[in-house]
């Protein structure tokens, strides 16, 4: 796989944030990292720093769209990482009871803000907390898992690390710290191992286009894969439909929210995202009142005309 970078115009996302936030995303695209094997690395340039001044951008005056940024950025990584358990434990549940687990929280979330639920995601039900327990005793469970084509502890650890930190991002207190352990095993470790040489392709997928998607709660243009993955384009075209079908239902949730006016709009014959009125909103009241009043009688009196009776068609 192969990303292209050579023309930022292409990446819509990236170019319809603010533009104080795309100043930071290309500034740290420019930098070299010694964690990313590259041999330019500029020694001071830390790559863990540059992972926190990213996910700086989204923290928002509204806690519960900061909040669903980090949820949706660990969905995304969690689906990258799922076939990391499957080649080793292809029974293994624990990626899709995860998946499962955070769009119910994001739907859930979602609903009570349409409900205007001040503490949405906090209010999260009995049934969901004890489902998030049940993952994470399923994971520390098989943390001590052997297969022969098992060649480090640390590939399978590291992934089943994502899938625990993904739920404890569904804690809003937990979340950034989660989601920043669910990024430092993707990027710097082996939960996601393109090789040496593929580190900064994988940095630069998350950096240009999933960073950017998640500021809209959308998915990004595509799917980081390793490139010899079996049945690929399956599962690839998989977790897009994922993502895409998750992402559409919650913005159909969102867009009737007053949420969504807070997010920008991409324009230029791109996705736009506006809040949805209800039409003629409250007219049979006014329409009430009117006539109590009185005020809705004609002016003026008018007569029909032969040409009213005989050409017009009620």
């Amino acid at each position: 796989m192969t990303l292209e970078l050579s023309s930022f115009e292409k990446k819509e996302f990236l170019y319809n944030m603010p533009d104080s936030f795309q100043r930071v995303i290309i500034k740290v695209w420019r930098q070299h990292y010694e964690e990313l094997y590259e041999p330019e690395t500029e020694k001071i340039t830390s790559l863990s720093h540059a992972i926190d001044e990213i996910l700086e951008i989204y923290k928002d005056n509204n806690q519960t769209l900061t909040h669903l940024r980090y949820v949706w950025m660990a969905l995304i990584l969690a689906l990258v990482v799922e076939p990391t358990i499957k080649y080793y434990q292809p029974s293994c549940s624990i990626p899709e009871k995860t998946i499962r687990q955070i769009n119910l929280w994001m739907l859930e979330v979602s609903e009570n803000i349409f409900n205007f639920n001040q503490e949405s995601t906090e209010s999260i039900s009995s049934n969901s907390q004890y489902e998030n327990y049940s993952i994470i005793e399923d994971i520390n469970n098989n943390y001590n898992f052997n297969d022969s084509k098992l060649t480090s502890f640390q590939i399978w650890q590291e992934a089943l690390d994502v899938y625990s930190n993904a739920i404890k991002t569904l804690d809003f207190n937990q979340s950034l710290e989660a989601l920043i352990e669910i990024v430092d095993d993707c990027l710097e470790g082996y939960a996601i191992f393109p090789g040496s040489q593929g580190r900064r392709e994988l940095f630069d997928w998350w950096l240009l286009e999933v960073v950017p998607a998640v500021w809209y709660l959308l998915p990004p243009n595509f799917i980081y894969t390793i490139d010899n993955l079996e049945n690929k384009d399956s599962i690839v075209g998989s977790q897009m439909e994922k993502l895409n079908s998750i992402s559409s239902t919650i913005w159909s949730i969102l867009s009737k929210s007053e949420l969504s006016t807070l997010l920008s709009s991409l324009r230029n014959n791109h996705l736009s995202i506006n809040p949805v009125s209800e039409a003629r909103v409250g007219w049979n009241e006014a329409f009430a009142k009117m006539a109590e009043k009185k005020d809705d009688i004609l002016l003026y009196d008018c007569d029909t005309t032969s040409w009213d009776k005989a050409e017009w068609k009620w």
